[in-house]
């Protein structure tokens, strides 16, 4: 290895522990130290490398989704609680995404990233399988890498990665390993039983299917791509249906997905926002408990938030906090769609599908926190300065 190929992989090395550490249990001071690393070497990038600075896509809707959390200081319940979750869900994570963005100005950058993500799968994938069949073929929800909410919530946030590296990783052998890890992706669906995993990933798939099927046949009718969705969706329906019996049918008595609890506490998590649809109780997934502890029933403690993402930030921010999220998501999935058609085609498509999966993964409960909240962004940072740079380099295409 040279001198300057050291000089060029050294600087990556704390964005790829950050991917690599963030889905596991108990690596908080790990993970905020390597966060301080990148942001740093970003900025240092940022002030120091023309080549380094972009503009920023969907700044207004970044502002205003920052604005309705931070507005949420003026009234909430507890403000040293709500100061602290700003922190870590505003603050951490636009770290994150601005650190990922600017590193991603080097192409080859981010496609090395990309593979970390990657080796990141192989590690806590294997670890995971292991513990697994040592545990008679149940899935330990206290295990080092973590329960099955927040692992489910990790492959459908790295799903799309890895679909563009099995597509558009510049080398073969990649490419071929990128489609190992993931049928070993959807193996660990599978073996995690997490029935929200499935209605997520199937979506993701649709996205992608459809783009396929756009770019190779532009003339053709639609019937392929209805076929798709309809094998997709009975995939989906199957696997939920599936995982649902085997996890909840207990003594030979038989359950429907229709006896869900949440299908029951939703309607009063609804009722309290309409109490106050324009004022929240303060943002910070802990104020649904600390403001209403009356709606989390006694016998079933795990009920202590909102259990879908729209809800909690109704809650929490009023409807206002819900539109500032929903027009974060739809102005950087309008971004990434236009990216899909007019520049780099896969990283689009990688962008729709992550924003598409983790958000239809939360309505099922929220995990849009903490490490998978931090793992969204830096990875929708890496595929937006992809797009950023396709988008720039088919400006000055048709220009000529």
């Amino acid at each position: 290895m040279t001198i300057q190929h050291m000089k060029r992989i050294l600087p990556l090395l704390p964005f790829a522990l950050f991917i690599i550490v963030l889905p596991f249990p108990g690596t908080v001071a790990l993970r905020m130290l390597l966060l301080a690393i990148c942001f740093s070497i970003a900025l240092w990038q940022w002030w120091r490398i023309p080549g380094a600075r972009a503009a920023i896509p969907c700044k207004p809707a970044l502002l205003a989704w920052g604005g309705v959390c931070i507005a949420s200081l003026a009234y909430t319940g507890d403000l040293a609680y709500t100061a602290s979750e700003l922190k870590n869900e505003v603050g951490f994570t636009m770290m994150a995404f601005f650190g990922f963005f600017v590193i991603a100005a080097d192409r080859t950058a981010a496609i090395w990233l990309f593979r970390t993500v990657g080796a990141g799968l192989a590690f806590i994938g294997l670890w995971a399988l292991l513990a697994w069949a040592g545990n008679g073929l149940v899935w330990n929800d206290g295990g080092h890498y973590g329960g099955i909410g927040v692992f489910a919530t990790y492959l459908v946030t790295i799903v799309p990665v890895l679909v563009w590296l099995v597509v558009a990783d510049p080398l073969s052998c990649m490419r071929r390993i990128a489609s190992g890890l993931l049928l070993f992706a959807a193996f660990l669906a599978v073996v995690s039983m997490q029935r929200a995993a499935w209605p997520a990933l199937a979506v993701q798939a649709l996205i992608i299917m459809t783009y396929v099927f756009r770019r190779r046949f532009p003339d053709s009718e639609w019937r392929g791509v209805a076929v798709a969705v309809l094998a997709i969706a009975a995939i989906a329906a199957a696997g939920t249906q599936y995982i649902h019996h085997a996890r909840f049918d207990k003594g030979g008595a038989e359950t429907r997905l229709t006896d869900d609890v949440r299908l029951a506490f939703w309607p009063k998590v609804t009722a309290k926002l309409a109490e106050h649809p324009f004022v929240g109780v303060g943002f910070g997934q802990n104020m649904m408990h600390k403001a209403y502890p009356e709606l989390t029933p006694a016998e079933l403690p795990e009920l202590w938030h909102g259990h879908n993402v729209l809800l909690n930030y109704g809650l929490q921010l009023g409807v206002p906090g819900i539109v500032a999220l929903l027009g974060l998501f739809a102005t950087f999935g309008y971004f990434f769609a236009r990216t899909a058609a007019l520049g780099d085609g896969w990283a689009g498509v990688a962008g729709l599908a992550i924003l598409a999966g983790v958000l239809l993964r939360n309505q099922f409960n929220d995990f849009f926190i903490r490490d998978m909240s931090l793992l969204f962004w830096a990875l929708t940072g890496l595929l937006a300065r992809l797009a950023v740079g396709a988008k720039t380099n088919s400006d000055k295409a048709r220009a000529n």
